[in-house]
């Protein structure tokens, strides 16, 4: 019950940051998205199912200030936490490099998808902005991905198994 109000908890704030405070430290109009780097952060060091319903609640609450096209993060950050939980289950997760890497990728490839769902819709992006945002939130994520994992690591946050 913890593990669900304190992931709540980051949740609501890290979207509250994300429409608030972090647009005002843009480089050039591009910023990243802290809840999309936490969530993949989160999906990396769990399971897939965790993953799943993380990806879910992020995206839905991402969606609710994309006016052009509801639905699209929450389908987008829904698939990449999988993603990210199954890549996550071969890396040595306490180890900071390829998670962090991996974080761009996904950054990289969320910008994509975004912007290929959006042009079948026929709403148009920039999809240069998805370097960018990824570049950003990749710096970002050298700082913040050690705090992340020692978070799940706490013993309320490791689902045990009861027989």
């Amino acid at each position: 019950m913890k593990k669900v109000v304190i992931l709540t908890i980051l949740i609501f704030a890290l979207e509250v940051l994300d429409n608030s405070m972090v647009p005002f430290f843009s480089v050039y109009g591009y910023y990243p998205s802290l809840l999309f780097l936490f969530v993949i952060s989160y999906s990396i060091i769990n399971d897939r199912w965790s993953a799943l319903k993380v990806g879910l609640i992020s995206g839905a609450l991402q969606d609710l200030f994309f006016i052009n096209g509801f639905g699209v993060n929450m389908l987008v950050n829904m698939l990449l936490c999988v993603l990210a939980g199954e890549i996550g289950r071969n890396l040595f997760k306490e180890k900071r490099l390829i998670p962090i890497l991996t974080i761009l990728g996904l950054t990289f490839f969320k910008g994509i998808l975004v912007y290929i769902i959006l042009y079948f819709i026929g709403i148009k992006v920039m999809l240069y902005s998805s370097v960018f945002v990824a570049i950003y939130s990749f710096v970002l994520a050298i700082f913040v991905y050690k705090p992340i994992y020692r978070l799940c690591q706490k013993p309320y946050m490791i689902k045990k198994w009861k027989f």
